[in-house]
């Protein structure tokens, strides 16, 4: 069978034709597949202590109380826990807020005196404080902090043996300090700080006569923080 170049051109395009696609369909199938998209995470806020907060706080004491009549000094230590709440004010790396604490305390001691025939046991029972507190993020979850203000504690100045009674007192001070606090998420955070009072002195009259009690008190508390 004699064949002509004109058919032979028509079987080439027809055989193109059904072959195309196939062809397009193995490329499809080849084809490499995109690279997987990797998720950022978005940079962490840069303003996580600011706003109202409110906390528990738990921690130790130690106390210094300069007694009048053994021109001495009466050591006392103990535990203390209350709640300690605020408002902070953040600009960048910038914080500045107002603080303060209501504190239960057991702080105590004990000196013997006028030859053993009596003994003085002071403790601190309740403590409160308002606080300016300053402070600088060194990175946007870590706050670093001084603190400055006043402070106000209820004291039992018991003295038992002769002339001596169990008595209240009251005093005002300041108190110095510093620490740290670390953003644990958005709303919650963990902080860490040293407290020194330097409470005024108070005298208090007893049968016995007056005696001056002079305490100064460092305070190590750690505290839940949950921002609102």
């Amino acid at each position: 069978m004699r064949v002509t170049l004109r058919q032979f051109a028509a079987a080439a395009v027809l055989m193109v034709g059904a072959a195309a696609p196939a062809v397009a369909q193995a490329a499809d199938m080849y084809n490499a597949p995109p690279p997987p998209a990797f998720d950022v995470p978005p940079p962490p806020p840069q303003d996580l202590f600011a706003g109202w907060f409110i906390g528990a706080t738990l921690g130790g004491a130690t106390a210094d109380f300069d007694f009048s009549e053994t021109s001495g000094v009466i050591d006392a230590s103990g535990f203390l826990g209350g709640v300690t709440g605020g408002y902070n004010w953040q600009n960048g790396p910038i914080v500045i807020g107002l603080e303060g604490d209501v504190l239960a305390s057991d702080v105590s001691g004990d000196r013997r005196f006028n030859g053993g025939l009596n003994q003085a046991n002071p403790s601190i029972d309740t403590m409160a404080d308002v606080r300016l507190r300053a402070g600088v993020t060194v990175v946007p979850q870590v706050l670093v902090f001084a603190t400055l203000g006043a402070a106000w504690a209820d004291a039992s100045l018991d003295i038992t043996g002769p002339g001596g009674r169990s008595k209240d007192g009251t005093f005002f001070g300041w108190s110095v300090g510093g620490g740290a606090e670390v953003a644990l998420s958005s709303n919650w955070s963990a902080r860490f700080d040293y407290q020194f009072t330097d409470f005024d002195s108070e005298t208090v009259s007893y049968p016995g006569g007056d005696v001056n009690f002079d305490p100064d008190m460092s305070t190590y508390r750690g505290s839940l923080i949950y921002k609102f």
